[in-house]
């Protein structure tokens, strides 16, 4: 006698719809949709972490390029500073003070423009990395599992 269960189904006619439902699986696992469906998705994410890899790269040379262009400026604004004459030996001149002070500024904020740039390169690389992670997790196991099938099959 079959075991009732507490849906009113029987043990026997659970069993016998779980083999149905594997077979059904099972045809469905190794129909060339399947595995064409994994090809398809395999190769979006083979192209996707390629786009993270192009834009790790890029933001590198941004960052490189942005950090020349901080350093630039800065470089200047101490070249301009350096042409004025000391406090000390110049009187008070209240124009030389105020450029002065204005040089002063600019070569600050430069080195903060430089610590923001890295920081923000980076986030974005952490981020794209741990996109990129994602990805490569997602791709092994669909290879894994595409080659299951494969195997399967044969």
């Amino acid at each position: 006698m079959a075991e009732e269960r507490p849906n009113g189904s029987s043990k026997n006619a659970s069993h016998s719809r779980t083999e149905s439902d594997r077979a059904g699986r099972d045809s469905l696992e190794t129909s060339p949709s399947v595995t064409g469906i994994l090809d398809e998705r395999i190769r979006n994410l083979q192209d996707a972490v390629q786009e993270i890899d192009d834009a790790l790269a890029r933001r590198k040379v941004l960052n490189f390029r942005f950090l020349e262009q901080i350093e630039r400026e800065r470089d200047e604004a101490v070249r301009q500073l350096d042409t004025l004459q000391p406090p000390w030996r110049a009187g008070f001149y209240p124009q030389l003070e105020f450029m002065r002070l204005s040089l002063h500024k600019s070569i600050t904020s430069r080195a903060i423009d430089h610590r923001k740039e890295q920081l923000k390169y980076w986030e974005d690389a952490v981020n794209l990395a741990n996109e990129r992670r994602k990805f490569m997790d997602e791709y092994k196991a669909l290879v894994g599992m595409r080659r299951r099938l494969t195997r399967d099959e044969d």
